[in-house]
C-alpha cells in the first residue's frame, strides 16, 4: 500500500510539473533530471535489497541444512533468486523483454541525466510519426520536437513505475515462499512482474497493441 501511494504521487508531481511548464527547456530538464534521480534511486536500492536476501537465503541454506529440514531449502532458494533478480535489475526485466519482443529494453533517461535519441526512436516513430507530422504542418518543427520530448519524459515516468512494481513482484515471491503473503500463490507476483516490464518497455507494448488490432481491422 505504502509503494502505490509512493507511485501515485511520484506520478502526480512529475506529471504536474510536465502540464505547468510544457516545451519549456528548463522545464523539460528538470523533469528529465528528477527521473534520472528516481531511476538511480531504484537501482540502488534494489541492489542493497537483493544483497540482503542474498545473504539472508545463504544464511537460512546453512540453518536449514544445520536442522536437516530438506522441505524447506524452497524458502531460502527463493530468496537467493529474488536477491540475484534484484541486484540485476535492468538484466531481469530484459529476459522478459526478450521472450516476448525479442528484443532489450533500454532506459529512457539514464544517469547522464538526458534524454535519449535512439531508445526506442524506431517505436516512437511508428506510434507517433503521424501526429508529429500534423503538429509540424501546423506549428513548427520545434514545436513537433518538444511534443516529442514530452513523449520520451512521459516514457521515462512510466519506466520508473515499472521499475518500482517490477521489484515489488520480486519481493512478492520472497514474501509467498515465507508464508507471509496474503496471495498465497506465486501467481500474482509474476503476473506483476511481467506486466511491470511491458510497462518499462510500453513503445514495444504499445506497438505491438497497435499492430494487433490493425489485423482485425481497427486502424488509427
Amino acid at each position: 500500500m505504502h509503494v502505490r501511494k509512493f507511485v501515485v504521487a511520484a506520478l502526480v508531481f512529475i506529471l504536474s510539473a510536465s502540464a505547468s511548464a510544457a516545451g519549456l527547456d528548463d522545464a523539460t530538464a528538470y523533469r528529465v533530471e528528477l527521473i534520472a534521480s528516481f531511476n538511480k534511486a531504484i537501482v540502488i536500492v534494489g541492489f542493497m535489497i537483493g544483497l540482503l536476501l542474498t545473504v539472508s537465503g545463504g544464511y537460512k541454506i546453512i540453518n536449514t541444512a544445520n536442522s536437516q529440514q530438506k522441505n524447506k531449502f524452497m524458502i531460502p532458494v527463493m530468496y537467493i533468486l529474488a536477491g540475484s533478480l534484484m541486484m540485476n535489475l535492468h538484466s531481469s526485466i530484459s529476459v522478459l523483454t526478450n521472450t516476448y519482443f525479442k528484443v532489450n529494453f533500454c532506459t529512457m533517461i539514464d544517469e547522464s541525466k538526458s534524454i535519449s535519441s535512439s531508445c526506442f526512436s524506431d517505436e516512437i516513430s511508428g506510434v507517433t510519426g503521424q501526429l508529429k507530422n500534423r503538429i509540424e504542418k501546423v506549428a513548427s518543427g520545434s514545436t513537433a520536437k518538444a511534443f516529442i520530448d514530452n513523449v520520451k519524459v512521459i516514457i521515462g515516468v512510466f519506466q520508473v513505475i515499472g521499475f518500482i512494481y517490477f521489484l515489488v513482484g520480486i519481493y512478492g515471491l520472497v514474501q509467498v515462499s515465507n508464508g507471509s503473503s496474503k496471495d498465497g500463490g506465486y501467481g500474482k507476483p509474476i503476473v506483476t512482474m511481467v506486466a511491470s516490464a511491458l510497462i518499462v518497455d510500453i513503445p514495444h507494448t504499445a506497438q505491438t497493441a497497435i499492430d494487433t488490432l490493425s489485423k482485425i481491422g481497427i486502424n488509427f
